[in-house]
């Protein structure tokens, strides 16, 4: 679970910083910083509320955390990616309609 947390860290982190520069949404981009904030709050609180636990399942807060950085927000942040990847599909295939209508002879 802790390299799910943080691969799903690394990943969000990465896309933070590179949305902007290919053209993604602001809505896309703003769901990836909530999420990348989202796992970072999780991760921490699940490491600091599990500190003291010997053995699953510890305190409700550290499982419910663990929970929604091993699981939750790395499903979330896969349907973010998902939409980004639509979204760049899409306007590919709308400009190269755009390319084809620009080369055909009118006549």
């Amino acid at each position: 679970m802790k390299l799910v947390a943080a691969a799903t860290l690394w990943c969000l982190f990465s896309g933070f910083l590179v949305f902007p520069h290919i053209g993604v949404p602001a809505l896309l981009r703003t769901a990836t910083a909530t999420l990348m904030w989202l796992e970072l709050l999780a991760a921490l609180t699940w490491g600091y509320a599990g500190e003291g636990c010997a053995q699953r399942p510890c305190s409700p807060l550290a499982e419910t955390a663990r929970a929604a950085a091993g699981l939750d927000i790395p499903a979330l942040s896969l349907v973010v990616l998902g939409l980004v990847i639509a979204h760049g599909l899409r306007g590919r295939r709308l400009s190269a309609r755009r390319r084809s209508r620009l080369k055909t002879p009118k006549g």
